[in-house]
């Protein structure tokens, strides 16, 4: 009947209650991410394979990419985009979206076989046929 007058929400007391346990579950969440140190954060990491010319466009392979944390791994695809998306958009975006050339790269990089592929044929291919699968 409280709830009623009040139309109809609870007491602020439930919030209250739920308050430590959203924080504790942040806390541990943020803590998780701490560690080893290993695993560069996504804003220090850089691209696998090795640097030519201030990239590594040219010659990041799937072995590279087999080695490399997820955090670098985007990196590698950010750069990726910088390199291969045509210069004379306005934008310079990618029809393909950074997750989805994730999935690509990943799934084809999979296989110790594909070690020697380079990541940036597989990227541009993928980049090609990208909006036909919307």
């Amino acid at each position: 009947m409280a709830a009623a007058r009040r139309g109809g929400h609870r007491a602020p007391v439930a919030r209250v209650r739920r308050a430590p346990i959203s924080a504790a579950l942040v806390a541990a969440a943020f803590f998780a991410g701490c560690g080893d140190g290993e695993t560069p954060s996504p804003q220090s990491a850089k691209p696998v394979g090795k640097p030519s010319a201030g990239s590594v466009v040219q010659f990041a392979d799937c072995g590279d990419w087999r080695r490399g944390s997820t955090a670098e791994r985007f990196a590698t695809i950010k750069e990726l985009r910088g390199q291969l998306t045509p210069q004379t958009s306005p934008t310079a975006a990618s029809p393909l979206a950074d997750e989805g050339a994730y999935e690509i790269l990943d799934g084809a990089c999979q296989f110790e076989t594909a070690e020697s592929l380079r990541l940036y044929k597989l990227y541009v291919r993928a980049q090609g046929f990208a909006p036909l699968s919307e």
